[in-house]
């Protein structure tokens, strides 16, 4: 059975957990994922919290805490940015695609004249050592050590944290005083390889980032998850060819604005794929503008596209981006104090209706009660 873009958008809600949400907790939402691209982490955390069960949903004290806590993880893998992960997938996953993160940034380390920073990271591991740090802290620390110029730009320490994460040397830590702070790697993140056992196997952890990655994204082709993760496509396809052969996946050929194209899913969310009927009211989703719903896929991203809303120039307009059906349909700014009445700053793409308008009040709520510390319905 083929699947065309309503069926793949309502599985990929579904399986995303922005339709019908059951997860635990925050760190089961990071962990139902397997990693969130988080760089703009406050309106991660509130994606996050969307997929959480309404009855025990975290306010946004609560979901930072989580990160204070030691129960999710900030740090560099899969690409060069920010991924918040569990402690016991920090591992597999950093040993499976820091490399090739390091390799993409070799480029920029070359056009900045920027070394080998092993020095440096041994200058970091020892302050850390003693306590958690700032990055401002860290830096201070290597200009007085004489392993950064004291007027050398932010990107040289910045890719000597970078590298000190992709090690396995540091990883975050509690906040102090509102700032992210490093800890030693092993202090939080457990010994072994989480669900790989005690060593690490490569084509084991493709398999897998094949198994975590398909539960949480219902329908996705190779290049998407190649684009996720950053692994080649050769090494991708490889472990795809065992998944198929166990029937732990399945490709589907895409039809309508998906022809030509191969999706694979699992057995058991392509058996539940329907054509979803048209909704009586619009339902509204405030997506921080990396959420996983975007991120994940690069090839087949144009099922949320509208074509009554044309993406906007990338001058002027805001990060962050509402959904209206699962359809992009406008930008929105991140406030920065939360207000119950009225909608966030907006910039539509097409011109709403009166019902889209109330729902995006709606979901403003559901964002002022989330930041004011009272559980999100």
């Amino acid at each position: 059975m083929s699947v065309d873009a309503v069926t793949v958008r309502a599985a990929r809600l579904r399986a995303q957990r922005l339709r019908e949400p059951d997860l635990p907790d925050l760190p089961s939402a990071v962990g139902h994922l397997l990693a969130v691209q988080g760089q703009e982490l406050r309106p991660t955390l509130w994606g996050l919290s969307r997929r959480v069960t309404p009855g025990t949903r975290p306010d946004e004290a609560a979901a930072l805490g989580a990160l204070d806590d030691g129960a999710v993880l900030r740090t560099h893998a899969l690409r060069p940015t920010w991924h918040l992960v569990r402690p016991d997938d920090a591992r597999w996953l950093l040993e499976l695609t820091a490399p090739r993160v390091a390799r993409t940034m070799a480029s920029t380390e070359k056009q900045w004249g920027i070394g080998d920073p092993t020095a440096a990271i041994d200058a970091v591991a020892d302050e850390v050592a003693v306590g958690a740090r700032t990055r401002t802290e860290l830096a201070t620390a290597l200009v007085a050590r004489g392993l950064v110029a004291d007027d050398a730009p932010g990107i040289v320490v910045t890719h000597v944290l970078m590298h000190a994460e992709l090690r396995g040397v540091v990883v975050s830590g509690p906040t102090a005083q509102g700032r992210h702070t490093y800890v030693p790697f092993d202090s939080r993140v457990p010994a072994g390889y989480g669900p790989l056992g005690r060593r690490f196997d490569r084509e084991a952890a493709v398999l897998e980032l094949w198994r975590r990655f398909l539960p949480g994204r219902a329908y996705a082709t190779a290049k998407d998850l190649g684009q996720w993760c950053g692994l080649t496509l050769a090494e991708l396809r490889a472990g795809l060819a065992v998944l198929l052969d166990t029937g732990e996946a399945v490709m589907v050929p895409g039809s309508g604005d998906l022809d030509g194209l191969l999706l694979v899913s699992t057995p058991e969310l392509h058996d539940a794929a329907t054509h979803p009927p048209p909704s009586s009211s619009p339902v509204v989703d405030l997506l921080c503008g990396y959420d996983e719903i975007l991120a994940s896929y690069r090839e087949t991203r144009g099922v949320l596209s509208d074509p009554r809303a044309p993406e906007p120039g990338r001058i002027g307009a805001f990060v962050h981006t509402v959904a209206v059906d699962g359809l992009l349909a406008a930008r929105w700014r991140w406030p920065a104090r939360p207000a119950r009445d009225g909608e966030p700053e907006l910039q539509w793409q097409r011109d709403p209706t009166p019902a889209e308008r109330a729902a995006v009040r709606d979901a403003a709520t559901a964002l002022a009660t989330y930041r004011d510390g009272a559980v999100a319905g």
